[in-house]
């Protein structure tokens, strides 16, 4: 068998990832954590902004397996996660992997512990039989249902579409309200894939998801960090609104913020306004993102550069203005001499 030559175009831009990966990590670690490390590595070179849920969205996984994967990644010491005192994620730091290389024992003893945070075996998917798909079919919850999911995809159901509705409903229980809520979920999130719609539904039913309320609450519309930031404006004991939704969608999801610039631009919106607005902050936000800011330490950077341009622009004077009566006052011209020879003669 002839040996396959590999070339690389020099002129394109690459991603440099370490021999010790390949040959001591990768072989044992899952495709799927694998995919992530070189995504977030790619992402490194190129100062390209994440998130939990982008990346959950690239790969069409739950926020839960891209957690999984940074856990596991950790615990081999390739990664070091940072958080804030919420506990929410801000920062992903690489390790070198060779100092762990050189000793081979070392990494094998890594790669058992790390272990436990494999994804747990998945769920058996038994599908209801024949007999029974055409009878919940007939029933007109479930009638109802489908016709709700066809609206939601823009198309007609697919076999595998109809089938894995069928199984959330009686292999995992799912009520028809939440399995429609997932639906709606799922292509909130931009997917309307069979395959991401069923990892959802597993990962529910391993959470014990049960009813549409837990489901809000499990999922990114109304994760930990949108508590957080209503929690900086002084907001609590409520879900989010809608509108203060789409606004906090726009800095994590679009805008990639992590959360402590977000909690920056909140904090200088109170001292501003003295009161919680989220219009205000997305303005700071609006500016801080066109001026390419990715970490707090650039907004202050971006603060200076601001008040130095204040000191060196040139102060206009503000010309007189001809209302005034001053300046409009026709002054007289007096004769001193004639003046004084009259106060002399009295």
């Amino acid at each position: 068998m002839n040996e396959i030559s590999l070339h690389i175009n020099s002129g394109s831009s690459v991603t440099i990832v370490q021999n010790t990966f390949i040959d001591n990590y990768m072989p044992s670690a899952s495709g799927e954590f694998v995919k992530i490390y070189l995504y977030l590595l790619r992402c490194t070179s190129s100062n390209i902004g994440v998130s939990i849920s982008s990346i959950a969205d690239t790969f069409e996984h739950t926020e839960k397996d891209v957690n999984r994967a940074l856990a596991y990644w950790e615990k081999l010491h390739l990664l070091k996660l940072e958080h804030d005192e919420s506990g929410a994620l801000t920062g992903i730091c690489f390790l070198s992997s060779t100092e762990h290389a050189s000793e081979p024992a070392a990494a094998s003893v890594s790669l058992e512990t790390a272990a436990s945070t494999e994804p747990s075996k998945p769920m058996k998917k038994v599908l209801p039989s024949a007999d029974k798909m055409k009878t919940l079919k007939e029933q007109e919850d479930i009638r109802q249902l489908l016709f709700i999911a066809e609206q939601y995809l823009g198309k007609t159901l697919s076999s595998t579409e109809v089938s894995n509705i069928l199984y959330f409903y009686d292999g995992l229980h799912f009520s028809t309200d939440l399995i429609e809520y997932l639906i709606e979920y799922c292509v909130s999130k931009g997917s309307k894939s069979a395959r991401y719609i069923e990892k959802v539904a597993l990962s529910w039913a391993e959470d014990g998801i049960t009813t549409v309320d837990q489901a809000k609450c499990n999922t990114n519309l109304y994760n930990k960090n949108y508590f957080t930031i209503l929690n900086t404006f002084g907001i609590k004991g409520r879900a989010p609104a809608e509108p203060e939704i789409t606004f906090m969608a726009k800095w994590l999801d679009e805008y990639h913020f992590t959360l402590d610039i977000i909690i920056e631009a909140c904090n200088r919106t109170i001292k501003q306004t003295h009161q919680p607005n989220f219009q205000y902050a997305n303005k700071i936000l609006e500016e801080w993102n066109k001026s390419g800011i990715k970490h707090l330490s650039e907004v202050a950077l971006l603060d200076e550069k601001h008040q130095n341009s204040k000191k060196t622009a040139p102060v206009q004077k503000k010309p007189a203005s001809s209302n005034n009566r001053f300046n409009n006052f026709h002054q007289r011209e007096y004769d001193y001499d004639q003046l004084e020879k009259q106060l002399l003669n009295r």
